[in-house]
């Protein structure tokens, strides 16, 4: 089996200067994904990408529908990955129409596409979502909704994003990890980790996962990318790869 190398970035989005997205683009390029999940993607965002990634397809619509608001979009690699479904769901209990959790500070959604890969020949799933960065119960209940759509899918998962919540100790982590799928880092064989998110101040916080089907993936290796680029970072989160195996 051939091995997939799965990215999750959240590219900030303020501050799109040319020298920035240099940047951006440079970590993307190194990293060299066949499964990129972005988040905080506004409009300006996804141009760039489309045009800077034309290797790739792109999946997913803004969270305030259409080309409106941030994405939490998903870019596969087209020579590898055929697309036979795709969709933007928000993280309610009326998944198919514009909505909103009570207090969440702004709509939050999640794109999926359901990918067939051609190297493997092989189906699977796979997510990307940004959490709400306000009270954890509305993250909390926000995951209740993801992990039902998960439920629903009967191959195998992965799950990239900025869950807003800290590794480990949040209810939202515990019951994201408590169910069909796991946190890739601490399923590895070679980990090195490092804090996701610094805000360009040295914060020191884990947010940003790739979670994986327990039994469907062997996890080769789970890196957070701290990569300086002409002495900065590319954005205010570190970028997680993951590398995986499906299992025979």
């Amino acid at each position: 089996m051939k091995p997939i190398r799965i990215m999750s970035f959240n590219l900030w989005c303020g501050g799109v200067t040319p020298e920035r997205t240099a940047k951006v683009f440079s970590a993307i390029a190194d990293c060299d994904p066949d499964i990129l999940g972005v988040q905080e993607a506004t409009p300006l965002w996804m141009n760039l990408l489309r045009e800077q990634l034309p290797g790739y397809h792109a999946v997913g619509h803004g969270r305030e529908g259409g080309d409106k608001g941030e994405y939490s979009a998903i870019f596969v690699r087209a020579d590898r990955f055929d697309v036979l479904d795709e969709g933007t769901k928000w993280l309610t209990a009326t998944p198919d129409v514009f909505s909103y959790v009570e207090d969440s500070l702004c709509p939050r959604v999640f794109t999926y596409a359901k990918l067939h890969d051609k190297d493997n020949n092989r189906d699977l799933y796979h997510i990307n979502t940004h959490l709400d960065h306000g009270k954890d119960e509305v993250r909390l209940l926000q995951a209740h909704y993801l992990d039902k759509f998960i439920n629903t899918l009967d191959l195998p998962v992965t799950v990239t994003g900025d869950f807003n919540c800290d590794e480990g100790t949040s209810t939202t982590y515990k019951f994201f990890t408590s169910g069909k799928i796991a946190d890739s880092k601490f399923l590895a064989k070679d980990t090195v980790s490092a804090p996701t998110f610094h805000g360009y101040k040295n914060l020191e916080i884990i947010i940003d996962f790739c979670f994986v089907s327990r039994d469907a993936y062997t996890v080769d290796s789970y890196r957070v990318i701290d990569t300086l680029y002409d002495g900065e970072h590319p954005s205010d989160h570190n970028p997680v790869l993951v590398t995986l195996t499906p299992n025979a």
